[in-house]
């Protein structure tokens, strides 16, 4: 479903869609301001990882990028099968008369905030009628609350009235909507553990896990902090989580929602992201995902989205992450909404590379930080100890890196396969 969507999307016109890879829209978002700046840290992650979007990309299309990836990890990719788009600098490209009068399909960010509508903006006069017309074309002040947990809480909220099965999480555990200390010490008093998110954040960032039924200064200092600039945080059970995963969606912004698949993924014990399974659903959650299930399941939370200003405000991907957890009487349920994410993201990435896999592949999807090494020094060594190998075009097992080794990276993007045992 995944790829007819795409090829019909390639082929609406010929101009070029033109890509940036900006995974902090969301801290963006928080910011508020144009002149918005990552810190340090995270403007590194998002230069290093900025040819992510390549995998989404037709050859006609443009990637803006921070640095142009080396010839020698773009033939790795061709040799593995994948087009490649063409690819200029960002800085370039903003003092490039031609290219920003040359025509074009689209604008595609990652993930929009002010920010990068206000970075994107000399393009916007070439793009089509048909992208200039959706409703996230321009950014207004109202789609800040579109990103917001707020509308991932309604969405479940929504889902949870409409379903009559008791296999989903019980309303007295769903996430609350707090403005003080007050507030969130009493849900200390009822649920001991806790989980605090910021309205605005990703990839498991902005949250605070309290596996002790007590505020530190810390604590306290970082939540004054997120009340300051974002207006509220929410707070949840902290419950015994087995397994993370996803449903991929694209909306058109004139209320369609499209389901494009499930994603499974893998976070820390502090909820921060570590990567993404490929090859399909785990042979551990087959019990607990049929087929029937997950039909439920996507059906039920696209109907709960298309009640939500999403679907005409929003037009692009997004992922609504889910996770399967034991009760306090060891029951096996659903979260079937823990955020909602208005962006690429590493589902849908996923769901792209698995059309290149072997019928007897499965692996995973990795992202990894070297701050004292680099991404050169890990690929040198995976290459060697997993050898890439394609089989009738397609991948069966080994070692790919997804950004360049090759230029001294502290942030990298991998898969790493294996085959099935029969």
């Amino acid at each position: 479903m995944l790829k007819r969507y795409e090829i019909k999307i390639m082929k609406a016109g010929t101009a070029p869609k033109v890509f940036i890879y900006n995974p902090t829209c969301e801290i963006a978002i928080a910011n508020g301001t144009l002149s918005f700046m990552p810190n340090k840290t995270l403007s590194k992650f998002e230069s290093d990882l900025d040819v992510l979007p390549l995998y989404f990309t037709d050859e006609n299309d443009v990637l803006l990028v921070r640095q142009i990836p080396d010839e020698k990890f773009l033939n790795t990719l061709l040799h593995a099968g994948i087009s490649l788009p063409k690819f200029k600098l960002l800085e370039s490209a903003l003092q490039d008369h031609n290219f920003i009068n040359r025509p074009k399909q689209s604008l595609q960010a990652w993930g929009w905030s002010p920010r990068i509508h206000h970075i994107l903006k000399p393009f916007k006069q070439s793009c089509s009628k048909e992208f200039l017309n959706q409703p996230n074309a321009f950014w207004k002040n109202e789609h800040r609350e579109l990103y917001g947990r707020k509308t991932g809480l309604e969405v479940l909220k929504r889902f949870l009235e409409d379903s009559e099965s008791d296999k989903y999480i019980s309303e007295n555990l769903i996430a609350r909507v707090c403005t003080s200390i007050e507030e969130i010490e009493n849900l200390i008093k009822e649920w001991k553990q806790i989980v605090i998110k910021a309205p605005l954040s990703s990839s498991g960032r902005g949250l605070q896990v309290l596996r002790k039924s007590y505020l530190n200064d810390s604590i306290i200092q970082w939540i004054n902090g997120t009340l300051e600039a974002q207006g509220y945080v929410t707070v949840e059970a902290l419950v015994d989580k087995k397994h993370d995963f996803s449903l991929q969606y694209f909306c058109d912004g004139k209320g369609n929602l499209a389901y494009i698949g499930p994603g499974f993924f893998e976070t820390n014990t502090n909820g921060q992201y570590e990567g993404n399974i490929l090859g399909g659903m785990p042979k551990c959650l087959t019990n607990d995902l049929q087929e029937p299930q997950m039909n439920e399941l996507s059906k039920g939370i696209s109907r709960a989205i298309e009640t939500s200003d999403i679907v005409m405000n929003y037009t692009g991907y997004l992922g609504v992450d889910c996770m399967l957890f034991d009760d306090i009487n060891g029951d096996r349920k659903i979260q079937p909404c823990v955020e909602i994410n208005l962006r690429y993201n590493m589902g849908t990435l996923a769901l792209t590379l698995d059309k290149y896999l072997s019928p007897k592949t499965k692996g995973a999807f990795k992202m990894i930080f070297k701050p004292k090494s680099s991404f050169d020094v890990f690929h040198e060594q995976m290459e060697k100890k997993h050898p890439f190998e394609i089989k009738d075009g397609k991948w069966l097992k080994g070692y790919l890196p997804l950004v360049s080794p090759y230029q001294n990276k502290n942030f990298g993007a991998y898969i790493l396969l294996e085959t099935i045992e029969e």
